[in-house]
């Protein structure tokens, strides 16, 4: 199995994430034969039911961001 991963860096050079092409991921998930515990099946089905009673409670990636960017700026 040959894997090419690409890294992300912060500002400083520190690195930060690592990106996989999904055909190498898909090798990665097969090898190591990943599946989610049954305690983490529950604690999403019960954040998504949550998520379902009340979705004005909630905020999109773009509406973090942004708040996130607002805060920054008057630090």
């Amino acid at each position: 199995m040959s894997i090419n991963p690409q890294f992300t860096y912060d500002k400083t050079g520190h690195p930060v994430g690592v990106f996989l092409p999904i055909e190498e991921w898909n090798q990665v998930s097969e090898a190591l034969h990943l599946e989610i515990p049954d305690w983490q099946k529950k604690l999403l089905d019960n954040r998504l039911a949550q998520y379902h009673k009340n979705t004005d409670d909630t905020l999109d990636w773009d509406e973090i961001a942004l708040k996130m960017k607002q805060e920054d700026k008057t630090v």
